[in-house]
């Protein structure tokens, strides 16, 4: 064992490097193979006893071709009787499986030529001889037959369809592979000389420092799950209305940890430059990356409108929804914790039964008839302040009333436990109990009675808190969710985009249809390596500065 560990501390570095680069290997040559054989237009030289058309279809899947109309070219109209050329332009498409439906009706065909231009290969020109070799009848009533100057095609009953024997441009197989080796080769050499301890999105999570306060890891892991739960969401079919906890997690934990402060100095709520510090950094969190993201898919394809409402949070299309809720959450606090200050003295408990009054209020008469937010899939929205409140309140209550209490102070070690397995089971509740999806139910538990799992989140924070060195506190602080935690906020934002790329990229070059569980790892796994480069170049030298 001994002589496996040292093994692995000495050459870990290179095997995953080497484990890296084989996977790019893989994926980069099918994609350079997809790419390479691309046609920008097939010039078919034919003959229909009927007017109709050529259309082409393509797909990139060796195994399993798949043609549907989307990824499909037609021809312009062939007249009857005419030995004529029918042009398909193929907008330089990556096509390495076809089938070629010669009209739409059934009928004769003869076609005396195929000749494929490429931007990357020597232009193809195939005669009869070899139109039979690469041409097969894609239905029963299709019948081929080699002429002399032609290949016809006969079909009675439907309309006549051809599927290919490959790619319809020609390349040098090693070609393709030689450069995925020397991409590969690249990546292996840029892998093995990675400081990966020193890049931020990696050094950052065992270095990162609150600005009030130490810093909680669990906390950081909470963030992590809840990003993960909410790309289950949108991924993995069986759980959908999951990501409605990751959300209010989210919440909570804002509520939470900014009203953290002010329960140890409540006297902050009157100065004028933590106010100022607040909403700067606040502003330097959100902004720099949602402002990228609104200009990268509004603004620059010339949505202008949607573009401009976003900016000024009075709109949030898909998940966006969330950052407006959050800027109205920010711009109602200065007003909570004054009224704290000032109407309560700061003491605690009046402080508790007021948030927990508005928070009930806004639960059941602040709707969207009272103030409505625009956002998901264009509808109305109620403010959620309620969940946000509820962050706040179990916050007054740990830092405030059990925290400072002789009772936490004699027996922390065992409510660390009890409260440990508390939040375990408040987990699994969350878990199974947020979605009916799972259990065969149509209802989302976790909108239709947002107010006690928001309420649940809060008390489920106070858990982790009050929990440490406890099974809760080891399992949330774990790295991988923490190194999840620190860039969750550009998972979040980026996730759905990431997703439809892998989805149509994967579609469009492997063939292949990913759903469920494939679809949710490579979607977790693309979003976290796009967040480490958008919260190295874009959230963190704002947050810093």
């Amino acid at each position: 064992m001994e002589a496996i560990r040292l093994f692995l501390k000495s050459y870990l570095r290179i095997i995953l490097s080497l484990a890296a680069a084989g996977v790019f290997l893989f994926v980069v040559h099918h994609l350079i193979l997809a790419v390479i054989t691309a046609s920008s237009r097939v010039i078919i030289t034919a003959e229909l006893d009927h007017p109709d058309t050529f259309q082409l279809y393509y797909s990139n899947s060796d195994r399993h071709p798949f043609f549907s109309e989307k990824n499909s070219f037609k021809s312009d109209p062939v007249q009857a009787n005419e030995k004529a050329d029918a042009l398909i332009r193929l907008h330089n498409a990556s096509v390495r499986n076809v089938r070629l439906d010669p009209g739409n009706s059934p009928g004769t065909v003869k076609i005396f030529k195929v000749t494929v231009l490429s931007r990357f290969a020597k232009p193809r020109d195939m005669g009869p001889e070899e139109l039979m070799r690469f041409f097969r009848p894609g239905k029963d009533d299709v019948q081929v037959f080699l002429e002399k100057g032609y290949l016809k095609v006969v079909s009675r009953l439907e309309d006549p369809s051809l599927l290919g024997a490959g790619p319809l441009v020609e390349v040098n197989p090693w070609l393709p592979k030689g450069m995925a080796v020397i991409f590969s080769v690249l990546v292996f050499a840029l892998l093995y000389r990675f400081d990966f301890a020193s890049f931020p999105s990696f050094h950052d999570v065992l270095q990162k420092k609150p600005s009030i306060g130490s810093n909680i890891d669990a906390l950081d892991g909470l963030r992590g799950l809840a990003a993960v739960i909410i790309v289950a969401d949108h991924t993995y079919g069986m759980v959908v209305g999951i990501g409605a906890i990751g959300v209010w997690l989210f919440m909570t934990l804002s509520g939470f940890l900014i009203a953290r402060p002010f329960v140890l100095q409540p006297q902050r709520a009157l100065s004028l430059p933590f106010w100022e510090k607040f909403f700067i950094r606040r502003f330097k969190r959100i902004v720099p990356l949602y402002y990228a993201y609104i200009t990268v898919v509004f603004l620059i394809p010339g949505e202008f409108d949607n573009a401009f409402r976003h900016y000024f949070f009075l709109q949030g299309n898909g998940v966006l929804w969330v950052i407006n809720q959050e800027m109205v959450f920010y711009l109602l606090t200065p007003f909570f914790m004054l009224a704290n200050c000032l109407l309560f003295r700061g003491k605690v408990w009046p402080i508790i039964v007021n948030l927990t009054l508005l928070m009930f209020l806004s639960y059941y008469f602040v709707g969207p008839s009272v103030f409505a937010m625009y956002g998901m899939n264009h509808q109305a929205l109620r403010l959620y302040v309620g969940i946000f409140l509820a962050g706040m309140i179990f916050s007054y209550l740990y830092y405030g009333v059990y925290e400072p209490s002789e009772f936490a102070r004699k027996g922390k070690e065992r409510h660390g436990r009890i409260l440990s397995w508390l939040g375990l089971a408040i987990l699994m509740g969350f878990m199974l109990g947020t979605t009916g999806r799972m259990w065969g139910v149509s209802m989302v538990w976790g909108i239709a009675y947002d107010q006690w799992f928001g309420i649940a989140s809060g008390l489920f924070i106070f858990c982790i808190v009050a929990a440490r060195n406890t099974q809760l506190d080891k399992m949330l602080a774990f790295l991988p969710l923490r190194a999840i935690g620190l860039v969750s906020f550009s998972i979040y934002i980026l996730h759905p985009l990431v997703m439809q790329v892998v989805r149509k990229g994967i579609n469009l070059y492997f063939g292949l249809s990913l759903n469920d569980l494939p679809l949710f790892v490579c979607t977790l796994f693309a979003t976290y390596i796009a967040s480490c480069i958008t919260y190295v170049y874009i959230e963190r030298p704002f947050t810093r500065s």
